[in-house]
């Protein structure tokens, strides 16, 4: 319950999940997907950006679409996606996007990151 609130559901918050690892990598990754889109059916504002080794993700996990076809906003580090010589991802869902958004969204007073 957030303070100086009186009964009914807590506000909804806004979050920035950072993903570094694939799910080959780990499977805990997997399981914070899942954690995002607990919090988008919650009602919550969540944002997935995928950085290094994540970005291989984009495009060829389903998960990803699913998320951001449910409200999630998700985004592939540019930068990360040259250095492994991958394109950007042939997803409409899936937004391009770099260090700068990263900072935008941190600096979103409220934003609650989350880096996995």
């Amino acid at each position: 319950m957030v303070a100086g609130r009186s009964g009914g559901a807590p506000a909804a918050r806004t979050y920035l999940f950072i993903e570094s690892r694939s799910e080959q990598e780990s499977p805990d990754v997997l399981a914070t997907l899942g954690l995002v889109a607990g919090l988008r059916d919650a009602g919550h504002d969540v944002s997935l950006f995928l950085v290094q080794n994540a970005v291989t993700m984009a495009g060829r996990i389903g998960e990803l679409v699913d998320l951001a076809r449910a409200g999630v906003t998700v985004w592939a580090d540019d930068h990360s996606l040259a250095t492994r010589g991958l394109r950007p991802p042939p997803v409409p869902d899936i937004r391009l996007g770099g260090v700068s958004d990263v900072v935008r969204i941190l600096t979103t007073p409220g934003v609650v990151p989350v880096w996995h």
